[in-house]
């Protein structure tokens, strides 16, 4: 039996999959398996010796169970076995089978750069959020606008100097040690300018590595950053938007907004702790509703769900964009694709982190 935090991580894999990636496991189910007449495929349960799916043909459903080489130990193993099946199937799919939306998320990551910048300044965006601008060592950082997010990579020391030519290559095989001295995490971009980035860091009552350096950082303290990537992708015909944020997504979001068309529509729900963590926006802030958590956790928050259980938005041309905490915006991403009656290319839901404690 998986321990208690591995499990949670797969019931939100299943459910990322199941919603999201079906495109994934039918591929894997056609050419994997070889089951060519499904139709469509469901992860109904992972146990660690094997991965139960659902297959569904035109004429009848049927389960297959899907064995691990051995048993896993937890979310990391599953993972990488479920990405060994991806790379099996493709091998074997016909050439103009289409990339899965998954297989198009990793194809962005493989000409990624690393970059060595300094931090410029900081400012208080409200009483949980700062905001650091980083300078220099970025002139040839692409600007993919929108939800644009970098992987950060600090180290222990404030004052450490980045060896020359340091990569996200270097870091995986040092994050391999027990006595690794750097942490990472993905932060989103919130401004860009040449050579230079604002990025929004969310201030904890027991902070992480990351957000502990941004707490402790000064000016020219240094820090690498890997990427960009972006999970942006409303469909062409697009017109109408709901975005949905709690603090670490608030950022993705503004900046999203902010490259909309004129003549598109958006509504967006803001969740933040209270009064004191929410901040002046000049553009469209009508447009914009907050929803105070009050005495309930990060993570935690039920008026969130509420307001959008309500919600009344034609689901007609309508793009959503939702990230926070995992669990929350699994709950979230059920509800709406229920609710509206929602595709797969008509929402991006991102877990940015996952509560622990």
């Amino acid at each position: 039996m998986f321990d208690k935090s591995s499990q949670e991580n797969i019931d939100l894999m299943i459910d990322l999959h199941n919603d999201v990636n079906d495109d994934s496991l039918l591929l894997i189910a056609k050419y994997y398996l070889s089951e060519y007449q499904v139709q469509k495929t469901q992860i109904e349960d992972i146990s660690q010796s094997e991965i139960t799916l659902v297959l569904k043909t035109a004429e009848e459903e049927k389960i297959k169970r899907v064995k691990f080489p051995q048993e896993v130990k937890d979310s990391i193993e599953v993972s990488n076995f479920f990405y060994f099946c991806l790379s099996q199937a493709r091998a074997k799919a016909p050439e103009d089978y289409p990339k899965t939306r998954l297989e198009k998320q990793i194809e962005k990551t493989l000409n990624l750069g690393t970059y060595i910048t300094k931090v410029k300044s900081k400012k208080i965006i409200s009483s949980n959020i700062i905001e650091i601008t980083f300078k220099n060592g970025i002139i040839n950082l692409p600007n993919l606008r929108n939800d644009a997010f970098m992987y950060f990579i600090v180290h222990k020391d404030i004052n450490h100097k980045y060896p020359e030519g340091f990569s996200m290559e270097d870091f995986r095989k040092m994050n391999a040690t027990e006595d690794c001295p750097y942490s990472a995490a993905y932060y989103t971009i919130r401004s860009f300018r040449k050579n230079e980035i604002d990025v929004w860091f969310v201030l904890h009552d027991h902070p992480g590595p990351l957000a502990k350096w941004a707490e402790e950082a000064e000016k020219n303290s240094e820090v690498a950053i890997w990427g960009p990537r972006t999970t942006f992708t409303p469909p062409p015909d697009t017109d109408n938007y709901l975005f949905i944020a709690d603090e670490t997504a608030q950022p993705a979001v503004l900046a999203s907004i902010e490259n909309l068309k004129q003549k598109d529509k958006f509504t967006c729900l803001f969740e933040t702790q209270d009064q004191s963590s929410r901040f002046e926006y000049e553009d469209n802030e009508n447009n914009i509703e907050w929803i105070f958590r009050g005495d309930q956790k990060a993570g935690e928050g039920t008026e969130l769900l509420e307001r959008l259980n309500k919600i009344s938005i034609d689901p007609k041309n309508l793009y959503v964009f939702g990230a926070g905490e995992a669990k929350q915006i699994s709950k979230i991403r059920k509800t709406l694709k229920r609710n509206l009656n929602l595709h797969s290319d008509q929402m991006s839901f991102t877990g940015y982190w996952r509560k622990t404690h």
